[in-house]
């Protein structure tokens, strides 16, 4: 059977669009940042986009054990229980494994930023201390199509201890990322309330440091940018900064590389 170069042309047309929506409706998981008191019950939801028709998902949630305890699962959504389809046996060691499989491999779908389920933990650590919530293991969401999508995990940054208000208003060193997420050199836009050595690290969301530094700046507005060669991958990082006795933490998010 003979096919007309239009005829062909339009369906790689189409294909090529159909490979584009793909693309553009990505699944995503994620958690947002955390304040938290010490013995204070937090409440972590874990948050979906994009998540259409899948037929399975499976990750593990990990927590400093040190600095937060377990406390329970709600919120559960696709009719899954904590019986069925959470693994809680390493939780004193700060994981919790999800496993959701669909066997009628019809797929389920949620709307975005819909809530799959709420994890509690309770702060333990002491006051001015950060920690992290973030998603390892297997990582996999797969929709009807049997084809394991690619996904973007992003945890959670706790901060325990909240500053005192007239704390912030002394000190007044406050720490921005824009655009975040950013692609290329990170920039940071610092106030500071006095001039003196900034130092930073930039960590791993695992812990692992791959840059540190320090910059000497003057008071009021200043720009930290922070150079694209230290991502060497698309995801999350984590960065300190601290001028004299006060330390903030931020969340960076590097996408296209």
């Amino acid at each position: 059977m003979n096919i007309k170069l239009s005829q062909y042309l339009g369906v790689v047309t189409l294909l090529l669009l159909v490979f584009s929506l793909s693309a553009q409706n990505s699944p995503s998981i994620f958690m947002n940042n955390k304040d938290a008191e010490p013995g204070e019950t937090v409440e972590f939801d874990v948050f979906v986009r994009g998540y259409t028709e899948i037929i399975s998902t499976a990750f593990v949630i990990n927590w400093d054990s040190l600095m937060l305890r377990y406390v329970g699962v709600n919120n559960i959504a696709l009719g899954l229980s904590v019986d069925d389809n959470f693994n809680t046996s390493s939780v004193t060691g700060g994981k919790l494994t999800y496993l959701y499989f669909d066997n009628s491999l019809a797929g389920n779908s949620l709307q975005d930023d819909q809530v799959l389920f709420t994890l509690r933990l309770e702060a333990i650590g002491s006051v001015g201390t950060v920690t992290n919530v973030d998603f390892s293991g297997l990582m996999e969401v797969v929709d009807t199509s049997e084809t394991a999508l690619t996904v973007d995990f992003v945890g959670s940054v706790v901060n325990i201890g909240v500053v005192s208000a007239a704390e912030v208003a002394r000190t007044a060193f406050t720490a921005a990322v824009s655009p975040n997420p950013f692609s290329g050199d990170a920039q940071v836009l610092l106030e500071l309330p006095q001039g003196g050595p900034v130092t930073w690290t930039l960590s791993q969301t695992n812990g692992q440091q791959i840059g540190t530094g320090s910059v000497d700046l003057a008071p009021g507005k200043q720009t930290l940018a922070l150079n694209n060669t230290l991502f060497k991958q698309s995801g999350s990082y984590i960065l300190k900064l601290q001028l004299g006795d006060t330390v903030l933490t931020r969340r960076l998010i590097c996408v296209d590389r």
